[in-house]
């Protein structure tokens, strides 16, 4: 696998899902291994997904950092989960989430669970 065929995948997930009414993404191909992918989701709710992931393909795909936060229309956060490295104290360093009421333990995870997760959410 190639950082492109990465991209196609996400993509993909983003076009396949029922939750997303628009979007944009921008891919930066640093090369065939490596690569930066920023986008903006807005969801059939009104809310924004914002992501960046920073990709390296080895063996499989890993992201060196990421970052998905889910807001209101009008700015308010709902959540963000990332794995920026600054909260040493939470059981699941570096991986964590933001919310309101603070920060929380959270496992890895990608593109693809937070797009399930909010749709939970959200699809009553």
């Amino acid at each position: 696998m190639r950082i492109r065929d990465y991209y196609s995948q996400i993509e993909t997930i983003i076009k396949d899902s029922l939750i997303i009414t628009h979007f944009s993404i921008d891919f930066d191909e640093i090369d065939v291994n490596v690569g930066y992918i920023k986008g903006k989701l807005e969801l059939i709710d009104g809310s924004f997904l914002y992501f960046i992931e920073y990709v390296e393909i080895r063996d499989v795909p890993e992201r060196i950092k990421y970052k998905y936060q889910w807001q209101k229309e009008n700015g308010d956060l709902i959540a963000r989960w990332d794995n920026v490295p600054h909260h040493k104290e939470i059981d699941t360093f570096p991986y964590h989430m933001h919310d309101a009421d603070g920060v929380h333990p959270s496992e890895d995870v990608d593109l693809e669970a937070i797009i399930d997760r909010i749709m939970d959410e959200i699809i009553v």
